[in-house]
């Protein structure tokens, strides 16, 4: 009798909520980082979304960030498991677009994390 008093009380006072799933938001985790949206990626993360997903291009994230200068989306991301040295359907890694644009310190802050270009991974892998 005592442990039905108790759930009941519990429900009553709101001691007994059910969390439900975090819905990722409408638009995509790649559009938030164009527009800089570092409170919808941070959605995005809470849902569940894949850090490391390709989009047709095989751009992941990463690349987005990195290729816009996004410091702040950039360490978000790489906290939460983005891959460093994903490469796209050219090869090209975020270290690559990174380093076209004109604020070098996102290169350096990747580079930091241990990014690699294309061309360094290629000769890693005994490749030209």
């Amino acid at each position: 009798m005592k442990h039905l008093l108790l759930i009941a009380t519990m429900l009553l006072t709101g001691c007994m909520t059910t969390h439900s799933p975090t819905k990722a938001p409408d638009i995509s985790i790649n559009q938030a980082i164009l527009d800089g949206d570092i409170k919808v990626i941070k959605q995005h993360l809470a849902a569940g979304t894949d850090v490391n997903s390709k989009d047709a291009g095989g751009w992941t994230p990463l690349h987005w960030a990195a290729g816009e200068g996004y410091k702040k989306a950039i360490k978000l991301l790489l906290s939460n498991g983005a891959n460093i040295n994903a490469t796209e359907v050219t090869g090209r890694t975020p270290l690559d677009y990174a380093m076209t644009t004109p604020e070098t310190r996102i290169a350096a802050l990747l580079r930091k994390y241990g990014a690699k270009t294309a061309k360094e991974l290629r000769a890693e892998k005994g490749g030209k």
